[in-house]
């Protein structure tokens, strides 16, 4: 967090929670210094496009900001007047969907991971996914066609069931803006508070308190109501055709799916000691080359767990945000939680089924050698 490194903002924060006689005030007015100091150079920018956007037309189109809808102006406008007292807890306003999905857009943006995932629609609560399989059959009447027919296994996700708390604070600089503005700045903070979670969420979440991650088993969350961790493999070495048999195989669910493409996920220091010395080696005309047979793309993140590597494929897990609440505690809730915003994000997800990831001890991989070709000139040796 900024405020550790941050000694004259330590001091500023201690020294007014310490002669504050109304501490729930003291909170929130130290939560937006916190977060004005963190966000420092967002708001000096989206404040300077603002005064010169009133000032001039074809700036403010150049901007290509976001034509607002009337439920999201009215959003905005209790925003602008001030959060601390128009969103309280007797006072719940709902985040328009509009703003969810952008906001989604806004963290896939940010987050090449979760560009692998299929994201639900905003205002849906429940959603379908499944493996779809079967073949089409020659028959002489209906009932040899029915047998026939493609077959699906359908699995539903409720996207009510888990909760992804941030916390956010609009500073009064950013209130003061026009609303495109204002809409600018709570779209970016809004994302940067959910893509963490939802990338913890997909990788490693047990689907008790978060939706299923693709590191732990299906079959044991429908058992147990909590996912267990998958076994981690320990024979993927190489980037070979037959070092990632296994892996084409499981992804493949049994020969149902197509696997043109392999997405790798880990962690930056497992990248750097153990993927790219695999992934990359020296060429004979210099420099370095992709060693691998096939297209991986890599995806690193903090959230992957150091030592495990996941093999997974695109477009095979869903994800789905039904909502999102804003409410401010007021002096009667836990000093803690005076008067800070609070958006509670309801979601879930899950994989198509257990072969969409493979997990592996990322460890055990091996640097790629340049092979060697020993070859005898004619007439050597006598």
């Amino acid at each position: 967090m900024i405020i550790d490194g941050n000694k004259e903002l330590q001091q500023k924060v201690k020294e007014l929670l310490d002669g504050a006689e109304d501490k729930s005030a003291a909170i929130y007015e130290a939560a937006e210094m916190i977060i004005s100091a963190k966000h420092d150079g967002l708001i000096k920018e989206l404040v300077e496009q603002n005064a010169k956007a009133a000032a001039d037309e074809n700036y403010r189109k150049s901007l290509g900001l976001h034509t607002l809808s009337k439920e999201e102006n009215e959003f905005y406008g209790k925003v602008k007047e001030g959060v601390y007292q128009a969103i309280t807890a007797k006072q719940i306003d709902i985040l328009p969907t509009s703003i969810i999905e952008r906001t989604l857009e806004d963290v896939k943006t940010a987050s090449d991971i979760l560009t692998l995932v299929n994201f639900a629609p905003a205002d849906v609560k429940h959603w379908i996914t499944g493996e779809h399989t079967g073949k089409a059959v020659w028959g002489t009447d209906l009932t040899a066609a029915i047998t026939g027919e493609l077959s699906a296994t359908i699995k539903g996700i409720d996207l009510e069931q888990h909760k992804l708390t941030v916390f956010m604070v609009i500073p009064k600089a950013i209130r003061d803006l026009a609303l495109p503005f204002v809409d600018k700045y709570f779209r970016a903070i809004l994302a940067e508070a959910m893509q963490d979670g939802l990338v913890d969420g997909y990788l490693n979440g047990d689907g008790k308190t978060g939706p299923v991650g693709i590191t732990k088993k299906l079959e044991t969350f429908t058992s147990t109501g909590t996912a267990q961790v998958k076994t981690k493999l320990t024979t993927i070495k190489k980037f070979s055709p037959k070092g990632l048999m296994e892996v084409r195989k499981t992804l493949s669910n049994n020969g149902k799916r197509k696997v043109t493409e392999l997405h790798l996920i880990c962690n930056p220091l497992d990248e750097a000691e153990f993927v790219d010395p695999c992934m990359y080696g020296e060429a004979l005309t210099g420099g370095y080359r992709n060693t691998s047979f096939m297209p991986i793309v890599k995806h690193v993140d903090a959230n992957c767990p150091k030592g495990t590597g996941i093999f997974t494929l695109k477009g095979v897990y869903t994800m789905g945000i039904s909502g999102v609440r804003f409410d401010e505690y007021d002096q009667t809730k836990a000093m803690e939680d005076a008067n800070l915003v609070i958006g509670k994000c309801y979601a879930n997800g899950r994989a198509d089924d257990d072969n969409c990831a493979v997990v592996f001890d990322v460890t055990k991989l091996e640097e790629y050698v340049l092979p060697v070709t020993q070859v005898t000139a004619p007439g050597a040796g006598g």
